[in-house]
This record gives structure tokens, sequence and C-alpha cells, in this order.
């Protein structure tokens, strides 16, 4: 899911300032999806409810809070439209560039200037609390699988499939009756 650039929070009142610390919340509208790689995602213009502290330490700031929103998919058995209110915890040390070093810098996350960028700790920590094969419900039956059929409409519907194997056995015990 795309997450809007709104997320992005000035922090330049806390750099240098250990042990200060900054309530922060937002509410934004989710941008387009990103790809289709997940199975539930905030639609474009859904809402993403942001509470988090900002906290200078040593390092940095670091940022914990939660992050909440309505995620929409489809069920993974019978494609019908599926809805999941998620609560997901954000959790992260945005470290000043000048404290890492630069063997470290690939796998860090840094201050950007005197911001910190939320968007990509919302979009990771949603995507680890969806669902990852949503159901419409537990004892959803699904489609079928020779024809596609919605199985929920006629829970008897079925095919008699006769392995291909053996399908010259198939009038076998018919044509001995007639003897």
């Amino acid at each position: 899911m795309s997450v809007a650039s709104d997320l992005r929070f000035d922090a330049v009142d806390l750099i240098g300032r250990t042990g200060s610390h900054r309530h922060v919340e937002r509410t934004v509208a989710a941008g387009a999806p990103e790809s289709d790689a997940v199975a539930m995602s905030v639609p474009e213009g859904g809402e993403l409810a942001v509470e988090a502290e900002l906290e200078s330490v040593v390092e940095g700031i670091y940022v914990h809070g939660t992050v909440t929103a309505r995620l929409q998919g489809e069920c993974s058995r019978c494609l019908d439209p599926v809805e999941q209110d998620v609560v997901a915890r954000v959790d992260e040390l945005f470290l000043y560039p000048e404290k890492v070093k630069a063997a470290d810098r690939e796998d860090s996350v840094l201050l950007e200037g005197d911001e910190v960028d939320l968007g990509p700790l919302v979009r990771d920590g949603l995507a680890m609390e969806a669902e990852e094969r949503p159901l419409c419900r537990e004892d959803c039956p699904g489609l079928c699988p020779q024809c596609g059929f919605r199985m929920e409409d006629d829970p008897e519907h079925g095919h008699d499939v006769t392995d291909p194997r053996f399908a010259a056995l198939e009038g076998f015990f018919d044509a001995g009756e007639e003897r």
C-alpha cells in the first residue's frame, strides 16, 4: 500500500536535546496501492491514524506508537470482499547520520535532515498485522476447483471425474451386467 508523504514529522526541536520528547497524532489518507502483492491493503483514500511518541536519545530519534487502519481485500477461497480493522505497532530508532559507520548505513534507518519519515514504518507494520490469507468466514466453502462455481450457492455441486488412467475401464462393469 502506498502511504501518504504526510507521515513525515519535523523533529528539529528534538535533535541534540537528549531526553526531550513530543507526542504526535495525525490522520492521513492512503495513496494508491503499490502492488497487488499483499492480500489486504488500505484502499486509496482510506484513513491511517498514527499516534506516536518521538523521543530524543543519544543515537537519534526513537519513535514508538501505533497506526490504526481498515484494510480491504478478498477472501482467499471465494474472492468475496473482506475487511479487517488493524492496529499495528510502530517502533524504530532513526539514527543521526554522523553516528553511523559507513559500513552500517545500509542496514540502518537514518534521520533525513530534521524529519522522521514514518511512511515505510507504517506500511511495514500494517503488512505484518494483515491477514496473509483472509477469509470471509472460517467455514467458507470457496469455489469449485474444476469450474469455478461458487460452492456456497449449491453445496451439493460436484463433478464426476474419472482418472484418465482408468478411462478404458469406465464401461467395464456396465458391459458385464448385460451378459
